[in-house]
């Protein structure tokens, strides 16, 4: 379980300020700097830009200033297990850019607030939070290690289109529907969908839209026409033959429990 021991969101120091701990914390600190910093990182001072992540482990030097304006969020916190690094596969002690830092600072606030509040189940919700701000991290994390040179924003943007999309199966998407929810041409989308998502966005759509006809038929009891129109299928001969592909029966087999 992750134990936060002192966090804070959006924080504004003076202008210049430097945080000088050359012994660390004696705890983990994860540090997103809004602002540009000057780290020292052994016998390296690097200038970061805006938007930096960087995850201390406990006795790591923290030696830091602001370029100029000092801003940023962080949580100290301790863990009763410390392979949390491995399984989440996180970077320690080194500067991470990310492609959508605003998402991962949301999360911070979360555990800022719940640090403040502590309302009941306190320490189950936080550490709910902390795994969640790892996962998130480690995922854009991944990405960036695929492509170095992605736009600003460019993964939000995609995984609103994806929930978009994933979230309305009945409607009729097809590729230019698709690729307009993120302003760019169908080749350039189906490009970044697959590097973010690792899949097609035809193939996955279809996926979920399999997924849903088999529970309507299933658990709602629906008629296989009423299930695959639900589904976002139009042609019903498509639909059981796509099915019975995938499945090994047909949707009336299958509704029956054949």
């Amino acid at each position: 379980m992750f134990h936060p021991s002192y966090c804070d969101y959006n924080r504004s120091n003076p202008d210049y300020d430097k945080i000088n701990r050359p012994d660390g914390s004696g705890d983990y600190l994860f540090l997103y700097l809004i602002t540009p910093m000057k780290i020292q990182l052994g016998t390296k001072i690097i200038t970061t830009r805006e938007n930096a992540f960087l995850l201390y482990t406990p006795g790591m030097p923290q030696i830091y200033q602001a370029v100029r304006r000092f801003k940023n969020s962080f949580v100290h916190f301790t863990c009763d297990d410390d392979s949390f690094l491995t399984d989440y596969d996180l970077p320690a002690n080194r500067i991470v850019y990310l492609p959508d830092p605003a998402a991962v600072n949301a999360l911070l606030r979360g555990i800022y607030v719940e640090s403040v509040l502590k309302q009941d189940y306190y320490p189950e919700q936080v550490d709910l939070l902390m795994r969640h701000l790892f996962i998130l991290f480690s995922r854009q994390m991944h990405i960036c290690a695929k492509e170095s040179d992605i736009p600003a924003n460019l993964y939000e943007q995609f995984r609103k289109a994806r929930i978009e999309i994933l979230t309305h199966l009945d409607q009729d998407w097809d590729t230019d529907s698709m690729a307009a929810l993120t302003n760019l041409g169908v080749s350039q989308f189906y490009s970044y969908y697959k590097l973010f998502f690792n899949r097609s966005p035809k193939s996955e759509l279809l996926d979920a839209r399999l997924e849903r006809a088999r529970y309507l038929l299933r658990v709602e009891a629906l008629p296989v026409g009423q299930a695959a129109a639900l589904s976002g299928f139009s042609n019903l001969s498509h639909f059981a033959r796509y099915f019975k592909q995938q499945c090994g029966m047909s949707p009336s087999e299958y509704a029956h429990g054949r």
